[in-house]
């Protein structure tokens, strides 16, 4: 009888947890489904990024382009355009506790370029100088560029996020190269491609872009933007450094592109 009186209020202690810990489940799972019988999926399957970031992040971009010149020479005209791209490493500095606010920076191989028409003396060999001839030439440069811009992102979307950035590009040139088209006597004249001198060593632009981003995982973001950038200093060197062969006027121009940012950033 001892036996039965001392199990007696372990089965009663076992049974009321039992009961306890099945009305918890119950009400746990009570708390999951209800939004979804509002209309709401669970916030921990429908929200993967919870928008916290680390100070630093990183990511790399690859940007198509298309090209064009503004020109800015009396008797000079845009041409047509050149495809172009971008590409590097990007380097974010988390300016709030979310993921909203950026100073972004980086390193990136800018390859630009643009065709203008314009009228010059052409050299043609031991035949002389081919005067006022009519000329098309396209100008590709390759520059090592660093940005400095501000970039916006709102909040998570259905796990997208709306992003924006406004800025500068700072691009040092390291090659340039010119080929022309010439119409000499009725027929087109070609000039194989040859390094340029004349194009300018540092280049400054204005960028400002709008887009979105994905969220991968927590820590992954896959993203598209859409940039115009245009260029606020002269393609080509100073005074009487790239005159023109006819008029002797300093050429000027300035680049400008939409290109199309593919990127992959990391928190």
């Amino acid at each position: 009888m001892r036996l039965n009186f001392k199990t007696k209020p372990i089965m009663k202690k076992s049974v009321l947890l039992s009961v306890i810990m099945m009305f918890a489940v119950l009400g746990a799972a009570y708390a999951q489904e209800a939004p979804e019988k509002k209309g709401r999926r669970p916030s921990a399957t429908f929200i993967k990024d919870p928008c916290q970031g680390s100070r630093l992040n990183f990511g790399v971009t690859f940007a198509p382009a298309f090209d064009w010149m503004y020109a800015r020479t009396p008797g000079y005209s845009k041409s047509g355009v050149v495809l172009g791209a971008r590409y590097g490493v990007n380097l974010n500095v988390n300016l709030t506790e979310k993921k909203s606010y950026y100073f972004s920076t980086g390193l990136f191989v800018e390859h630009c370029g643009g065709k203008m028409r314009f009228l010059d003396n052409i050299p043609v060999g031991s035949l002389g100088i081919a005067d006022s001839t009519q000329t098309m030439r396209t100008y590709r440069s390759i520059y090592l560029t660093v940005p400095t811009a501000i970039t916006l992102k709102t909040g998570s979307i259905n796990n997208f996020f709306v992003c924006g950035n406004v800025g500068l590009l700072h691009s040092f040139n390291l090659k340039a190269t010119n080929t022309d088209s010439y119409l000499i006597g009725g027929e087109m004249w070609s000039r194989e491609k040859q390094d340029s001198h004349e194009a300018s060593v540092l280049k400054e632009s204005l960028i400002a872009g709008l887009g979105f981003e994905y969220s991968v995982t927590p820590n992954m973001r896959a993203g598209v933007m859409v940039n115009y950038v245009h260029g606020i200093s002269n393609y080509f060197k100073g005074k009487g450094k790239a005159p023109n062969g006819l008029s002797g006027a300093d050429q000027r121009a300035n680049l400008g592109y939409v290109e199309i940012a593919l990127n992959i950033n990391f928190f």
